[in-house]
């Protein structure tokens, strides 16, 4: 019960940090597509791909492997180690990206080069930042640094974008120089220099978080490989105008996914604390279920409310977008779900696991993109995330077995295959009362599967009002 607590209060706080700054993106969707071409925005969208894909190899994942064992950290001294040894690890990637994009720079003279590591940066100095502050224990800071964080964002791209019509580079730069100012001051507030030791710094530490972090960068690279290849391939055979169009389609499921990403951030702390505490076999099966239903749920709404949604958010020059979301939405369904046994295995510090089961997936999504790309245009790269993602699941479905026994009831399984199959085809109808009758037979599931839950929420709520 302590640790059911504990992931539902983490999770609030995380949402509460993150919210802003990844969400900003999707609420300013409509500045972009007013503003914005379908070109200019699938040229963004192609450099913020590319420069996920890289971050992993700039840091070595030092982000994730410094808050993991800053989690069993006992002393200042070993907490001072782990934040060093992360801290040089990422500096000398850093040093190696930079000298790497002066010299295409230097080459090419392409402005978009600069801008390219700029956003690279940023994003290393603020992912560092962001595991250092939760490792530390001060979620409080960590909530403050990406709120403020987002907060700036907003205002930046309001200015860059629709005031001094920067276009593209206002958009990447709005990112970096927020991310940038806020971590200046935040490494001020906490006194990062109090938490850096070169002497301290063991060559067995840096094994061991070594050992940790690098089996995960096939994983991770592998998850921005299957959404890069999805752009790289649109834009090398259908053009920047189709990027744009997936880039927009890909924002409602981005959008799932960031709210499963507060989940899991919680997730994996609570995971490696159970655990420990030898509970993990009923608070992982309770929490399999609840996620479950949680996810189908939002699975259903965002299916069953996306014309409305999309219209009223998006461009008519974006309209044509709107089929493939669904398919994307269901692609994001699977991979959460096999995120969920990223934790357990991360738990067990298995992470060879992450990145062998990933590595398939991104070469299936790269091969049904060149081979359907043609044929199907784009929906060729939606299916293919799909049937990949859709592999995952079920690969580390059957690996986690060996680890923990995990099941959802048969007969809600068949319901839910029912109440997606009539969502599908009410949404792909298209008429106002498809629509209408899809959004109340999703409401109402949605309240009948999650009612349990409901219940206590309601019932804590009423008590706090008493």
């Amino acid at each position: 019960m302590k640790e059911n607590r504990r992931l539902i209060r983490n999770t609030g706080l995380i949402a509460i940090g993150n919210i802003s700054t990844k969400l900003v993106s999707f609420f300013l969707l409509p500045l972009y597509t007013s503003i914005l071409s379908t070109a200019q925005y699938g040229t963004v969208d192609y450099i913020i791909s590319i420069s996920t894909f890289c971050v992993p190899f700039v840091t070595g994942l030092m982000d994730e492997s410094m808050f993991r064992f800053l989690i069993d950290a006992d002393d200042q001294d070993s907490r001072t180690n782990i934040i060093s040894v992360a801290i040089v690890i990422s500096a000398v990637g850093a040093v190696i990206v930079s000298v790497i994009c002066f010299g295409i720079f230097a080459l090419t003279h392409n402005p978009l080069i600069l801008a390219f590591l700029c956003y690279v940066l940023s994003a290393v100095i603020s992912t560092l930042f962001s595991a250092l502050l939760r490792g530390i224990g001060r979620t409080d800071w960590f909530v403050l640094y990406n709120f403020v964080t987002g907060i700036i964002t907003v205002a930046l791209n309001v200015l860059f974008i629709a005031v001094m019509h920067w276009g593209v580079y206002g958009m990447l730069y709005s990112f970096v120089m927020a991310q940038l100012l806020v971590s200046i001051y935040t490494a001020f507030k906490i006194k990062i220099w109090t938490e850096f030791s070169l002497r301290l710094i063991s060559y067995s530490r840096v094994r061991e978080m070594l050992k940790y972090s690098l089996p995960m960068i096939p994983n991770s690279i592998s998850w921005s490989i299957v959404n890069l290849s999805d752009r790289l391939v649109i834009m090398n055979v259908l053009g920047a105008s189709a990027s744009g169009l997936y880039a927009v389609a890909y924002k409602f499921p981005t959008l799932m996914d960031t709210v499963y990403g507060f989940f899991y951030q919680s997730w994996k702390e609570s995971s490696a604390r159970a655990l420990k505490a030898g509970n993990e076999e009923s608070f992982f099966q309770s929490v399999y279920v609840y996620l479950i239903n949680s996810l189908f749920s939002i699975l259903i709404l965002m299916i069953s409310f996306m014309p409305l949604v999309f219209h009223f958010m998006v461009n008519s020059s974006y309209h044509s977008a709107l089929v493939y979301v669904p398919i994307l939405l269901t692609a994001t369904f699977c991979s959460d779900l096999s995120g969920f046994f990223g934790g357990i295995f991360t738990a067990h510090k298995n992470t060879w696991i992450l990145g062998t089961t990933t590595v398939w997936s991104a070469i299936i999504n790269l091969a049904l993109n060149v081979l359907l790309i043609k044929r199907l245009g784009i929906y060729a790269a939606a299916f293919a995330t799909l049937l990949s993602s859709y592999f995952i699941y079920q690969y580390r479905r059957e690996k986690v077995k060996k680890m923990v026994s995990l099941h959802y009831p048969f007969n809600k399984m068949v319901v839910n295959a029912w109440i997606f199959g009539a969502v599908l085809v009410l949404f792909y109808t298209g008429t106002g009362v498809s629509i209408g009758i899809g959004c109340i037979i999703s409401l109402l599931y949605s309240v009948l599967l999650n009612a349990s839950i409901l219940k206590v929420i309601f019932k804590r709520l009423l008590r706090k009002q008493i």
